[in-house]
């Protein structure tokens, strides 16, 4: 049985004075600091990256293998914190975390967000893609965590912990493959769908689908698959402006990112 202690469950503990937050889950292969470049704050709302088993600070627990054993963990696990208004963001597959785990939060009757943010995503439903295949070998994983870690301009991976980071991603892309939920079925929050003009992976007009899925809000921003990444600043003000309610009346301020 996994550990659904809210601690273990995002990077670090929220702040108990903050009037809003906006929950954050990782993508494929990558754990809760690679928001490390995000603000602290966007407006009200206090950034919350969740940190999945498997990786980073967790990286003794062994990972999830299906999409509802770690959505309803995730929301048993995270409930604490759902206490003031807050949002739910994604992307890429942390966007179809976000959505099973929403989908667990209405079944199990805890608060809802105001809003989910998904980016570079299909729908759920549409079943597996994506730059990573599951018949991809180590080192075609390997070279592929390479490139995207020189396009951001970060140092590659250490050798010796290039195999950790290869598991983390196989697991994940196999978590996919495998995930294909019926659909598209009503969500019980408006949604924000995010495409990026230079995503090969995911064209912004394949985002049109989440309207099947509610009440769908369509943005499309400059920027390639991994720009969200560095917080540009067309992201975190669209993020400002569609963020829970009491963002909207209490702006705060912007902190710079401290991870």
């Amino acid at each position: 049985m996994k550990d659904t202690r809210t601690g273990r469950w995002l990077l670090r503990e929220p702040r108990p004075d903050a009037e809003a937050r906006l929950i954050c889950f990782p993508y494929a292969g990558a754990g809760a600091s690679s928001l490390r470049r995000w603000p602290r704050r966007i407006g009200a709302m206090e950034v919350c990256a969740v940190q999945p088993p498997g990786r980073e600070n967790r990286f003794r627990e062994p990972p999830y293998h299906r999409f509802d054993d770690f959505a309803a963990d995730a929301a048993d696990g995270l409930a604490p914190y759902l206490d003031r208004p807050y949002a739910l963001f994604g992307h890429c597959m942390g966007a179809l975390l976000a959505c099973a785990t929403l989908v667990r939060l209405e079944e199990r009757g805890h608060r809802l967000p105001d809003r989910l943010y998904v980016s570079s995503s299909l729908v759920p439903h549409r079943g597996f893609y994506g730059l990573f295949q599951p018949s991809m070998t180590d080192e075609q994983l390997a070279d592929e965590l390479r490139g995207i870690v020189r396009s951001l301009g970060e140092p590659e991976p250490l050798p010796e912990l290039l195999p950790m980071a290869i598991a983390v991603l196989r697991n994940d892309v196999d978590m996919c493959f495998h995930h294909r939920p019926p659909g598209p079925r009503p969500l019980p929050c408006p949604i924000t769908a995010i495409g990026w003009r230079d995503d090969p992976y995911v064209p912004a007009r394949e985002m049109l689908e989440w309207d099947g899925y509610g009440e769908t809000r369509h943005e499309v921003l400059a920027g390639g698959p991994w720009t969200f990444l560095s917080a540009p600043p067309e992201l975190i003000d669209l993020v400002d402006r569609d963020a829970p309610a009491v963002a909207a009346t209490a702006p705060g301020t912007r902190e710079g990112a401290a991870w």
